[in-house]
């Protein structure tokens, strides 16, 4: 059967996540989305009956899926992941080994395929106030950042040369009912009655919701252009000090610092330097964000969405 413009063959791999279910849920309300998902053993397949499911890791893909199901568009939220420094280096390792497996196959398809890599604003490194990271910016990864570049290295390398269409989407802090919003913030703030923020709290931090994420990801693919990435956050960076106090006034208490020393015994010296990293963003590509139609512009109002699912013990819809 003929495909209409409107009809797209979507890759997901990596759509069982956090970015990638908030991803998932925002592609299957489109019908004309006909979505393939790569997913783990150990997956949900009972949620998934609908889509069309691939069980493999990024290494064993059969580059026959790709010949049968040819895809317009692959979204990459997939990587190795490791919890201390020698299992992210090994985990590092195999990702770039299997990330240049990936990326030679589908430069072999007939019809190349959009590449939506989901990064992380971490690989800009710290930034200045005044000097906002932009998409063209360099690189200088910080914290974990410094391992997923490893992953990362196969796709700049083919957005280079040219023979993918590879695009980078790099969210800032995706505020949602889970992840760090939940670790570092609402679970100490139930715990103790206050906010925490880290360190002096001036580290700068773009903010972006989960859902609104999943639509600036989906926006690159539509109307971003060959080979250019986008920087996935919305409204003007605020002092992680103001961010606390933003989440302290919706909750109805007070905010908190939290010394660095303190904060390194709590989760160690990886998860602090991104906690105390400032990395303000800013996009070229205003036109992108305009069309994706995002909801939470309003930082209070972002969080007052995220708090009541989190209360309602409930996951985003």
């Amino acid at each position: 059967m003929t495909k209409t413009m409107q009809t797209r063959n979507v890759w997901i791999l990596g759509g069982t996540g956090y970015i990638g279910s908030a991803l998932l849920r925002h592609l299957s309300a489109d019908r004309a989305n006909r979505l393939q998902l790569l997913i783990h053993r150990s997956a949900p397949y009972r949620r998934l009956e609908r889509f069309n499911t691939f069980t493999a890791s990024l290494a064993t893909i059969d580059p026959l899926w790709f010949e049968r199901y040819p895809p317009d568009v692959v979204f990459h939220l997939a990587r190795p992941a490791g919890s201390l420094r020698i299992s992210r280096a090994w985990a590092a390792y195999r990702g770039e080994k299997a990330n240049r497996r990936l990326a030679a196959m589908l430069e072999r398809l007939e019809n190349p395929p959009v590449v939506v890599y989901v990064s992380g604003s971490l690989l800009y490194g710290p930034r200045p106030a005044d000097d906002p990271a932009v998409e063209e910016s360099p690189l200088a990864p910080a914290a974990f950042a410094r391992y997923y570049r490893h992953n990362e290295q196969p796709w700049l390398e083919a957005q280079e040369r040219g023979v993918v269409d590879v695009r980078f989407a790099r969210p800032a802090w995706i505020v949602g009912a889970g992840s760090w919003f939940r670790k570092f913030f609402y679970e100490p703030m139930l715990r103790s009655g206050k906010v925490p923020y880290y360190g002096n709290g001036q580290q700068l931090m773009s903010l972006i919701h989960l859902n609104d994420c999943g639509r600036l990801i989906d926006a690159l693919s539509r109307y971003g252009s060959p080979g250019k990435n986008l920087n996935v956050f919305a409204g003007e960076a605020v002092s992680q000090r103001h961010f606390a106090h933003i989440v302290g006034s919706v909750a109805g208490c007070k905010s908190m610092a939290v010394p660095v020393h303190e904060a390194r015994k709590r989760y160690g010296s990886t998860a602090v330097q991104a906690l105390t990293a400032s990395i303000p963003l800013r996009t070229m590509h205003p036109e992108v964000v305009e069309r994706a139609g995002i909801r939470f512009r309003d930082h209070e109002r972002l969080v007052s969405d995220v708090l009541h699912e989190l209360n309602a013990g409930q996951q985003p819809q």
